[in-house]
């Protein structure tokens, strides 16, 4: 980008929730586009962080791009499935979804949005997980220099610790109040 004359500003996070503290709190009014080169998780963090914002309605208009570099990066290997090509992983994902960041190739996206009964408002672009898959993605963390392989590991460890979740989930229609995220 820099060869092409294109500004194109680098923030590097150094520490959980550094993302979605950057987004929350600076003006982003500067970029056409906000481009995240991580995993699932750091994304998380950006959406999240866009929504907390007074401007989430303008800020969610910006494109935002994945380009695959975590240990999970299932958006963008579903983002390369509906753009039509070839399930790839690695470098070749990240070649295509360099690719379809350059043409520009960008649709809407629905979110998903959780309330907790502490009044904490979440949202997610894949889906919430809670118990077993929950806890493998969380305890897993440790072993993150590991890769993908850091997921086998820490399956191996929850099932040796299996434990059991008790919960109780509701469902109540939401009507959208104005000003505020939609549901």
């Amino acid at each position: 980008l820099a060869k092409a004359d294109i500004p194109a500003p680098l923030f590097v996070t150094e520490r959980p929730n550094h993302a979605h503290e950057k987004v929350r709190d600076e003006d982003l009014s500067q970029w056409d586009t906000l481009v995240v080169m991580a995993g699932d998780g750091l994304l998380y963090e950006v959406v999240n962080g866009l929504m907390e914002r007074p401007d989430w309605e303008d800020m969610m208009k910006k494109p935002l791009c994945i380009l695959p570099a975590g240990s999970g990066n299932a958006l963008a290997a579903s983002i390369n499935h509906y753009a039509g090509n070839d399930h790839v992983v690695k470098k070749k994902l990240l070649m295509n979804c360099s690719f379809i960041l350059c043409k520009r190739l960008h649709t809407q996206m629905d979110l998903v949005s959780l309330s907790t009964a502490s009044g904490r408002r979440l949202f997610s672009f894949l889906g919430f997980g809670w118990g077993f898959i929950s806890d493998v993605d969380i305890d897993s963390e440790k072993y993150r220099g590991l890769g993908s392989a850091r997921f086998t590991l820490g399956t191996l460890q929850c099932l040796a610790k299996l434990r059991v979740y008790q919960g109780r989930l509701s469902y109540l229609p939401v009507c959208p109040e104005q000003g505020n995220p939609p549901s």
